[in-house]
């Protein structure tokens, strides 16, 4: 029999994969994140969201578990001071502050949205991409609300049209984005669930191994990187 098929055996920490997606997750946003904004990259936010949300659905896809998602955004959150420290910005201004809140609402609104599209979305492709196109706006609402309250950005000085105007355009790459990248994530997820599970059965000391070196690899590179430069 297959061990996959024994769900004791096979069952996946789910803290464990909390702390190596939401590490990658953090890192790829002050890498990559970084460079896209330091190079005002028009459509970084559809490229960083779309990363994000397909990251989340891998979550999604193995531990069923929504509730948790937006724990991920707090970790990956806290990379950002190392993008600001790395690209010679402030550690505690909005180059971090901004983006920080915006990626914690980005893992809010993607646990919302699979929360309730949770069961349709083990089934049916249109939930997947429904699912990634409703979190990836949502995210955008959510960070335009938080910004208008809180006086980050530009948000405080727009009008409501203004305001409107902005998370439609912001928004839609976004969900587009997220609409297929979900599918995809999940997908990945799914897929690979089987073989994840049974890596743990068969070999788990080094499943663990590779667990935590994954984990500590996110957050020794940045600092690295900022030492040695």
């Amino acid at each position: 029999m297959s061990t996959y098929l024994n769900p004791e055996k096979n069952r996946i920490p789910a803290l464990l994969t909390l702390a190596v997606i939401g590490s990658v997750w953090g890192l790829l946003e002050m890498a990559l994140g970084g460079f896209l904004h330091a190079i005002h990259f028009t459509y970084q936010g559809a490229v960083m969201g779309g990363l994000a949300i397909s990251l989340m659905a891998i979550f999604m896809s193995i531990t069923k578990k929504p509730a948790l998602i937006p724990l991920l955004g707090v970790i990956a959150a806290a990379f950002k001071p190392f993008s600001a420290l790395i690209f010679g910005e402030p550690v505690f201004s909005a180059y971090v502050i901004n983006p920080a809140v915006a990626i914690i609402m980005e893992a809010v609104a993607f646990g919302a949205v699979a929360f309730i599209f949770k069961k349709a979305m083990e089934k049916h492709l249109l939930a997947q991409i429904t699912t990634g196109f409703l979190s990836g706006a949502l995210g955008i609402v959510l960070y335009a609300v938080i910004a208008s309250v809180f006086g980050m950005g530009k948000w405080p000085m727009l009008d409501m049209a203004g305001k409107i105007d902005t998370i439609i355009s912001t928004g839609w790459p976004v969900a587009l984005a997220g609409s297929i990248t979900l599918a995809i994530g999940y997908y990945l997820g799914k897929f690979g669930m089987p073989k994840l599970a049974n890596f743990k059965t068969s070999y788990p000391r080094a499943y663990y191994i590779t667990s935590a070196v994954t984990v500590v690899s996110c957050w020794v590179i940045p600092a690295v990187f900022h030492l040695g430069g």
